[in-house]
């Protein structure tokens, strides 16, 4: 499985990060870039801190918050949005067989395809991995965007529970349920 030593790695630690660069790009147009720190704990929490935007996002089993500093806000984020996304990394954080096919695609990359299309996350996942094992480039059809992301220095260390995905409002934001 292409994901089986990054599995093995979190299981053992219980804890994954990586630097992140991701970019999101639609009708060949860039809509986003930005560089940050992705961080994995199984069974389902994921955190992301973008460098460039300012921008943190947590998701768990129970929902999570996305802090917009150019907007000021924070969105608290219902179980059910959450996991849209948290699926998407489901294989990642867990191996993701009983909810993906792998199909080999040519030396050390592997199409992730969604075994059911009740999942709203990706529509399918390209991963490709490094010299060590561990995934390093991911690439990913939402709908009509394609998310290209690279991850890079992973380090892993010990769990530390889900008060480190549980994202509160700076002084002087608003605090919004996303609809």
């Amino acid at each position: 499985m292409s994901v089986a030593r990054l599995v093995g790695r979190l299981q053992r630690a219980g804890r994954g990060e990586a630097a992140l660069t991701q970019e999101v790009l639609s009708g060949g147009e860039t809509l986003r870039s930005d560089r940050g720190r992705i961080v994995l704990e199984p069974p389902d929490r994921m955190r992301i801190d973008f460098r460039t935007s300012g921008e943190r996002v947590t998701m768990r089993a129970d929902g999570g918050e996305w802090i917009q500093p150019s907007l000021r806000q924070l969105l608290i984020l219902r179980p059910e949005q959450a996991q849209a996304v948290v699926t998407t990394w489901r294989s990642f954080l867990a191996g993701g067989a009983s909810a993906y096919r792998e199909r080999p695609l040519g030396a050390r990359v592997y199409r992730l395809i969604p075994k059911t299309t009740i999942d709203q996350g990706a529509d399918s996942l390209d991963v490709e991995l490094g010299s060590d094992g561990l995934p390093d480039h991911v690439s990913l059809w939402v709908g009509d965007q394609r998310w290209k992301l690279r991850l890079s220095g992973w380090t892993f260390g010990k769990a530390r529970g889900p008060s480190a995905f549980t994202l509160r409002a700076p002084p002087g934001y608003s605090v919004f349920n996303w609809p």
